[in-house]
């Protein structure tokens, strides 16, 4: 049996309320990591892709992102609880909510089965064949957490792939063959972005002159300039793969003016090689994929890019 102050262990221990202490629903949604959600768009661009704008598929589209949502919030919390004795210590990560002691681990447990089982069910609603990809998305999740986020150069492939899939989950969720060329251009991209994530991670470290983590991130400060090298080449080899779509057969059959889709090469061109510039002047926030879905000039892109798309239709 336990004693004295061993029995306010992790499962049943009270935080006092604080004066000034943000909402429980506050909370709730920081743990959840709802400003996260955005990353589940990519479920909607086979929507854009294969040009199915009927009010079925977007309301596919549209709840299998919201299983995805759940499903990624589920790992969240798996993840926090996994890492707690070590979050507590880190210099941002000792802030999040389970980490500081405003949510309580036992609450965190109960949640996760409650989120996946709306997940699961929600899945369920769009497609069997969706649900065994949310399953793999999961399972994959689960393997970087314990796993595969401590191994060299595998942990961004893995990341690369988990964004990749919510691509390819869109495409099966509104029952459509995902495009090879789409499977090929996500891959490469969000290995850059993946690289840039960790990129950013390390130097944050070694600005603040702190020890480098090997335990938890086996990347060492001296590897920042070949992640920097292996992010630019990837980032090109992205566009370059956009090239070779657009001057395929296969875009002839999508679009009417094909020809106006080469006004997008220039425009990503620019867009990778500023993340890259601001990611080398330490001006890039934690998440890449978060800041591109945030920074106004690449909001401004994207919708750039959606006009020429929808003039080449």
């Amino acid at each position: 049996m336990l004693k004295g102050s061993a029995k306010s262990d992790l499962l049943t221990r009270a935080v006092p309320a604080r004066k000034g202490a943000p909402s429980t629903i506050a909370v709730w949604a920081r743990q959840l990591r709802v400003h996260q959600y955005a990353k589940n768009a990519l479920v909607l661009v086979p929507l854009l892709t294969a040009h199915r704008f009927d009010l079925d598929s977007i309301r596919h589209a549209i709840v299998a992102a919201v299983a995805f949502s759940f499903c990624a919030s589920a790992v969240y919390i798996i993840n926090d609880l996994a890492d707690l004795d070590a979050d507590r210590t880190h210099l941002t990560k000792r802030s999040r909510p389970l980490a500081s002691g405003a949510i309580r681990p036992i609450d965190g447990i109960l949640a996760v089965p409650a989120l996946l089982a709306a997940a699961v069910g929600l899945a369920l609603s769009v497609s069997l064949p969706f649900l065994e990809i949310l399953l793999g998305y999961l399972a994959l999740s689960t393997a970087y957490t314990f796993v595969l986020k401590k191994k060299i150069m595998i942990d961004v492939v893995t990341l690369a792939l988990l964004y990749t899939i919510r691509v390819w989950a869109g495409t099966v969720a509104i029952d459509v063959t995902i495009s090879e060329w789409l499977l090929a251009f996500s891959l490469f991209i969000f290995f850059a972005l993946a690289l840039v994530k960790r990129y950013t991670e390390l130097t944050a470290r070694q600005d603040a002159e702190l020890p480098e983590d090997l335990t938890s991130r086996n990347y060492q400060y001296n590897d920042l300039t070949i992640m920097g090298a292996l992010a630019a080449a990837s980032a090109l080899n992205a566009i370059t793969i956009f090239i070779l779509y657009i001057s395929s057969d296969a875009v002839r059959t999508l679009y009417r003016h094909p020809e106006f889709l080469w006004l997008i090469c220039p425009i990503l061109l620019y867009w990778l090689s500023r993340i890259l510039v601001l990611v080398h002047r330490r001006l890039m926030p934690h998440d890449p994929v978060i800041f591109a879905l945030t920074d106004s000039v690449s909001l401004a892109l994207f919708l750039a890019m959606l006009a020429v798309i929808f003039v080449a239709i």
